[in-house]
């Protein structure tokens, strides 16, 4: 790279500058000197009045093949997202064999892209082919180990089989992984248990990585699933990471602060624990994890639309669904946000509850006709959380920023019509609805600590030793935006609005957000585990 610029009179904000002004020379790639003052040396970009900060790290992101369809990766950097971290939740883009591969196949094809690879390495070589205008660092999914080696079967590995997984982590690991995440609520991780887990984690451990996990139940088994968690981390020694903290359902509110405590005492123990959080109410994941249990995921797709096809079956599902679910009022806060591009759009944006008021129908039948139609493809947004516990989850210090998201694009206004299917507004307003809203509005914390929570706290987490912090010699991953003026703009009906008060990007030196337009660059790159 041979592009220099001088950044001047910008106000440095990181967990070692606390509103510094400063100049700052940006030169093949790096920050390149710090200085109160500086002569030109290249081109020069005049900051004042803005802050400057490292570039924001993504801690939990979903972009996996995403980013191949949307390279200008327009979501993250308009927020001033610089690294985007994915492979979360087990659902990592390899191993991609069986029924996994299928899934992620009939899901991207109607987008135009084909997936071509199979292994971590070949993953890898075709990231590294690509452009991007975010760098970009991956974990390995346990879902993914899982379903190549046992399929989605609902029974416990055998030796064997936990010894072939584990071969496929190393291999991972070894092609540049930072480390394992797990999705407990979601098939075929689901079927897992702690041995296996931990045996795993175990190798993820010995090569200095993260165990992040998006625990087994995040509302009534919330606290034993956070026991669950801490024991794999236990056994293994590995650092492991809570994925977006939460107490989903209003009778299970009062479990957050103690959680909380949960996570306090293990860290007071010496237990390498953190946690990151979106900071919205409302979650989005797929329809059939709400309505389904997870014997009916086993054997695949086919194998459970048969289930929702069969009548027998689904009153089963019925009254298993309501034994567990009796408030009714579940219905008025499950809302669609996306199903098959290829279908009828019909649903997007209404609650089950008025799917099937329209229909005249039982809310949950409706749902489990919208299964049928989309071939399980629905995903919806969840109203399920407290402000006053998202608070309290912001306050602690071991909790980064991460959206829950992968990268989009912005819709193009000569098209007919938004987007088929919403997406959350945390994809594209996390960073200036954390800072506007929770930092500079409600000052739950001051801004050294918002910016370390965005920046160097989510670096530490991954072992990336060059990025997320203002220095001399760090990659010149950097967001210039004004205090004043930050705030995130998306909302649920139109999530495709960017933050207010984001001016500049730069990745890798390079400006990829100028003026708060994008500027078409794409200097991404893809960051290994010890080459980052």
């Amino acid at each position: 790279m041979a592009c220099h610029w001088t950044i001047r009179g910008a106000d440095l904000l990181d967990d070692t500058h606390n509103l510094v002004r400063a100049d700052v020379l940006v030169a093949d790639g790096r920050v390149a000197r710090i200085a109160p003052h500086m002569e030109p040396t290249g081109r020069d970009l005049d900051a004042a009045g803005l802050t400057l900060a490292p570039g924001f790290i993504d801690i939990h992101c979903h972009s996996e093949f995403s980013a191949f369809v949307y390279p200008r990766a327009e979501s993250k950097v308009l927020a001033g997202v610089t690294t985007d971290v994915s492979g979360n939740c087990g659902a990592s883009p390899f191993p991609l064999v069986g029924e996994f591969l299928a899934r992620r196949q009939a899901e991207w094809m109607p987008h135009g892209l084909v997936i071509d690879w199979s292994s971590p390495a070949e993953y890898f070589a075709r990231a590294e082919a690509s452009p991007s205008s975010v760098n970009r660092a991956l974990l390995a999914g346990h879902g993914a180990l899982r379903a190549a080696v046992v399929g989605y079967a609902d029974r416990p590995t055998s030796r064997a089989e936990r010894e072939a997984m584990r071969r496929m982590l190393d291999e991972a690991l070894e092609a540049g992984a930072f480390g394992l995440s797990s999705g407990l609520i979601y098939p075929p991780g689901c079927y897992a248990d702690v041995n296996e887990l931990a045996g795993l984690a175990r190798g993820v451990a010995d090569a200095d990585g993260v165990y992040t996990s998006h625990i087994r139940s995040e509302g009534d088994g919330l606290l034993e699933a956070l026991e669950e968690f801490l024991a794999v981390v236990r056994a293994s020694g590995v650092r492991g990471q809570v994925s977006h903290l939460k107490a989903s359902g209003r009778a299970n509110w009062p479990k957050a602060a103690q959680a909380v405590a949960l996570l306090r005492r293990a860290r007071a123990e010496g237990i390498r624990v953190s946690a990151d959080r979106y900071p919205y109410l409302a979650s989005m994941t797929s329809l059939d994890v709400f309505l389904l249990p997870n014997w009916a995921f086993e054997g695949g797709r086919e194998a459970e639309l048969a289930r929702l096809a069969d009548a027998a079956t689904r009153r089963r599902i019925a009254d298993e669904f309501r034994a567990a679910h009796p408030d009714e009022e579940f219905f008025s806060r499950i809302t669609i946000a996306a199903v098959h591009p290829d279908r009828s759009q019909h649903g997007v944006g209404k609650t089950l509850r008025a799917l099937g008021d329209e229909a005249g129908r039982d809310p949950l039948d409706a749902g489990l006709d919208l299964l049928r139609e989309h071939e399980t493809q629905v995903e919806v947004t969840y109203a399920s959380m407290s402000e006053e516990n998202l608070r309290l989850i912001l306050t602690e210090p071991y909790v980064a920023i991460g959206s829950d998201s992968g990268l989009r694009h912005m819709p193009d206004a000569s098209a007919d019509g938004p987007p088929r299917g919403l997406a959350h507004p945390r994809a594209y307003g996390t960073p200036g609805r954390f800072l506007g809203t929770y930092v500079r509005d409600l000052a739950l914390v001051d801004w050294q600590e918002g910016i370390r929570r965005l920046t160097s706290l989510p670096a530490d987490i991954l072992g990336l030793a060059d990025r997320g912090r203002l220095a001399e010699g760090a990659w010149a991953d950097l967001v210039l935006f004004d205090r004043a003026r930050i705030a995130d703009r998306a909302t649920y009906e139109n999530p495709w609005r960017t933050p207010a008060g984001i001016r500049h990007v730069f990745v890798n030196g390079e400006p990829v957000v100028a003026d708060g337009a994008h500027t078409g660059a794409t200097p991404g790159r893809v960051l290994r585990r010890g080459q980052a």
